[in-house]
């Protein structure tokens, strides 16, 4: 087994960091390329496994669509198969993908007209010309259901209303995807509850894509846990079209940000924790932008600020349950989470214990690896199994974390 010591840098943090791509925003824009005909009017998509795997299968259109890991790969090539006319595709990927669920995104593919066979190795899709129409869905635990039907809804004989009652979990997810859409020139409308996207085709236009702001929250956190660090995010910028822009506010008690034309300036804030220095951050509503659950929680519990987060109905069911694996995580390291019975997470006030040698599961997220890691700067240590995993979302992430002045050390059992 592959393991990972992160120690904490010798000096004050230093550094520029070019970012990867936005492996939310390549994916989107990958399937609608492909449906307008012309993956190649795609510039500086993201190197990560899933924008890679997805890229692959779009170009060559293998029978077997091995998915990996990744689940908004999966669930927008089972959208773009279904609308493949003519084509027969078996989806499949790794065991722990096909057992998180898709069935209410299947059921709503079949209801339009779709035709997909679960079977042993995973589902098969015969692609026909769907005739769309009205899909409701009540609080799904998961926008990309939402976001895979409206990528292939051009192509569908009525196109496509979708009714979204009850909780929105994600939402800029899914005002990311309309975006993407009205770019290759599909006419889509998103209201309060309902979203409507007309009959039509998409246009092969040039698209470049921006710098991501999910892999920017891991050096937020970096810099809100060290006492002194300067980081220069290069190339990012603030848009609106990426939701995780959110935690330049959610980390801004801890972290300056500073807007420039080559990106995005970090430096230290100081703290002062003989008060309650954070009136105003003390509830923490991540219904919208729940991947920055992992970093903000290390950076607040790093900070020894308490803090409730709400929200988290889509953590249990990621790539690991991310709330039992942080709460876990942070446990060992002498953090007291508590977990209340409608899912809302509370992080005491409590001192830290230097534990941090491990090694620690990440449980194959990639997230779990990224917000980990840093705490290095609190305990001296920590070790991680598994450290490739990074690969899914931000495969430079340990060379850019010693370029920044962590001592990284790999060894093998």
């Amino acid at each position: 087994m592959t393991r990972i010591t992160i120690r904490r840098p010798d000096a004050p943090i230093r550094a520029t960091i070019h970012l990867p791509r936005s492996k939310s925003i390549s994916n989107r824009a990958l399937i609608a390329a492909s449906l307008a005909g012309d993956l190649s009017c795609l510039e500086f998509l993201s190197d990560a496994d899933d924008t890679r795997i997805l890229h692959r299968s779009l170009r060559d259109k293998p029978h077997v669509m091995d998915c990996g890991l990744g689940g908004t790969t999966f669930r927008f090539l089972l959208a773009w198969a279904a609308v493949q006319q003519g084509e027969e595709h078996l989806l499949t990927g790794h065991a722990t993908l096909l057992e998180r669920p898709h069935d209410d995104l299947i059921d709503a593919l079949r209801k339009l007209g779709a035709v997909i066979e679960r079977t042993t190795e995973g589902y098969r899709v015969k692609g026909v010309r769907l005739k769309g129409g009205t899909i409701a869905f009540d609080s799904p635990i998961s926008s990309q259901y939402l976001s895979a039907l409206m990528l292939v809804a051009p192509h569908m004989d009525k196109g496509l209303r979708i009714e979204w009652r009850g909780t929105q979990l994600s939402r800029p997810y899914v005002e990311m995807t309309a975006k993407v859409m009205r770019h290759f020139g599909a006419e889509v409308e998103t209201g309060e509850a309902v979203i409507d996207v007309r009959p039509g085709h998409y246009l092969p236009r040039p698209f470049e894509v921006q710098c991501d702001w999910s892999a920017a929250a891991f050096w937020y956190e970096v810099v809100a846990l060290a006492q002194d660090a300067e980081v220069e995010l290069m190339g990012l910028k603030r848009d609106g079209w990426q939701g995780d822009e959110r935690v330049m506010t959610l980390l801004g008690p801890f972290v300056g940000s500073e807007v420039r034309d080559q990106g995005v300036f970090l430096s230290s804030q100081s703290i002062d924790h003989g008060c309650d220095p954070l009136p105003g951050f003390r509830l923490i509503d991540l219904a919208a932008t729940p991947d920055l659950f992992q970093p903000t929680l290390s950076a607040f519990a790093g900070q020894l600020c308490p803090v409730t987060f709400t929200g988290l109905g889509t953590l249990r069911v990621k790539e690991t349950d991310r709330i039992k694996a942080m709460v876990d995580s942070l446990f060992r390291l002498g953090h007291w989470i508590s977990v209340t019975p409608d899912g809302n997470v509370d992080s005491e006030n409590v001192a830290w214990v230097a534990r941090g040698e491990g090694p620690f599961r990440v449980f194959g997220d990639h997230r779990m690896a990224m917000a980990l890691a840093p705490l290095a700067l609190v305990t001296g240590i920590i070790t991680l199994e598994d450290p490739d995993v990074v690969s899914k979302s931000y495969p430079r992430y340990w060379e850019d974390l010693e370029e920044a002045g962590f001592g990284v050390e790999w060894s093998t059992d």
